[in-house]
């Protein structure tokens, strides 16, 4: 539960802070709301991708992200560019997914 809600939800963060970091819509709101859903849960995913993994997977993966953040992807999926704020949400579900397995961990109960 926690290495698949760990990359299934920092792909979404890759995909929506490249999108935005070349936007060129009119829509503020849906541009709020998907960058606070993907910084909070590339914050949330680093820390708990760290308890649950290790360093070495969420450290590429964090690399990967923010790597990709800078080039020039989001130019070549500006189709996906309405679907933002859906893809910020839902990085945050996985993020919040994580989480809960990593109290699992802490609890001691199974991770299932």
């Amino acid at each position: 539960m926690i290495l698949w809600g760990f990359i299934l939800g920092m792909v979404l963060c890759g995909v929506t802070l490249s999108l935005i970091a070349h936007e060129d819509s009119h829509d503020k709101f849906g541009s709020a709301v998907a960058m606070f859903s993907g910084w909070c849960a590339f914050g949330m995913l680093l820390m708990g991708g760290t308890w649950g993994l290790g360093i070495v997977l969420p450290g590429l993966m964090a690399a990967a992200v923010l790597v990709l953040r800078t080039t020039n992807f989001g130019k070549r999926i500006t189709a996906l560019a309405p679907y933002k704020m859906p893809f910020g949400i839902g990085a945050l579900i996985c993020s919040v997914l994580v989480w809960l397995g990593v109290l699992n961990m802490m609890e001691g109960l199974p991770n299932g």
